[in-house]
């Protein structure tokens, strides 16, 4: 590092136009300084710095050289800062939000090996049905479905998830003459209320139109989750998000209903999306975060 130290101290000399302002800035005594030089110089075989005159000047070879010497040292910082940062670990408090059934069917089955690889993250999950605001509640990242053009924030789509209807297999056997959206006005609805608006469900049609059904429900709920265990326990046909009804798919609690058709409470374009403020330098415990669920998530085979 001796010959980037002489490449600072040339630099600096150039700036500061004197080999005693140099020193200042350097805490070194002018001699040292010009013995710092003058071995550049006999390194180089050229002369860098004029001596002659009462002002320092850069000869036209030292003018030649310090502009390389600046690139140089620029490109070491950043070579410096890379490897600073490579050592750290993501570290402190990390408040995350994410609506109730959304935080628990998803996100918080992520939480034990997301805490496995950084031990050093100490994780605060917070759930509800309202949104927040992240500065003002000082969370670090929202978990939200659906699109969101707010440019105050970064906003990352983390998975595909289409809203899905889902009943149980018992409720489908009775009701099997279910062929259309337009039927859905005959049998059990659960629907997710938002404060007192009535709820219409959005589905396209054959012939690629979007279509509104009124749906009165016999059962409404401001949680998600409470629609689903509702809808496996027979009560009625519920639309959901495909990502937070996944396994029930799977395992074979709950089955899709009119799956030929896209349905949507207010609009096709879903997805799960990690909110988070916008910052130079993305701290490091937000970016392991993200990074850490969008990974999981595409493993699970739907990519965002």
């Amino acid at each position: 590092m001796k010959a980037l130290d002489s490449l600072r101290i040339f630099v600096i000399v150039q700036r500061k136009g004197s080999l005693s302002a140099a020193g200042r800035s350097l805490s070194l005594s002018p001699a040292t300084i010009s013995r710092r030089i003058s071995a550049l110089e006999d390194e180089l075989g050229v002369q860098l710095v004029d001596r002659t005159s009462r002002n320092l000047k850069v000869t036209e070879a030292g003018q030649a050289f310090l502009e390389h010497a600046e690139e140089v040292l620029e490109a070491m910082a950043r070579a410096e800062e890379a490897a600073r940062n490579a050592k750290l670990l993501p570290e402190g408090r990390l408040r995350i939000h994410s609506r109730t059934q959304l935080g628990l069917r998803v996100i918080a089955p992520l939480l034990p090996g997301f805490a496995q690889r950084h031990p050093d993250i100490r994780l605060e999950l917070e759930l509800s049905e309202h949104p927040v605001n992240l500065v003002e509640q000082d969370f670090d990242v929202d978990i939200r479905t659906g699109e969101s053009n707010d440019s105050s924030f970064v906003i990352k789509r983390l998975l595909s998830s289409d809203e899905v209807l889902v009943a149980s297999p018992a409720f489908m056997k009775v009701h099997k003459r279910i062929r259309h959206p337009r039927d859905l006005a005959e049998v059990r609805c659960l629907t997710y209320r938002r404060e007192r608006e009535a709820t219409t469900w959005k589905y396209i049609d054959e012939e690629g139109v979007q279509q509104e059904l009124a749906i009165e429900g016999v059962m409404s709920a401001n949680n998600g989750e409470v629609l689903r265990l509702a809808a496996i326990g027979g009560m009625g046909i519920a639309l959901l998000s495909e990502a937070t009804v996944r396994s029930c798919l799977d395992d074979g609690t709950l089955v899709r209903v009119l799956p030929d058709y896209r349905f949507a409470v207010r609009q096709f374009s879903n997805g799960i999306y990690a909110v988070f403020r916008k910052s130079r330098t993305l701290p490091l415990k937000v970016r392991a975060f993200v990074d850490y669920v969008a990974e999981a998530l595409r493993e699970r085979g739907a990519p965002p």
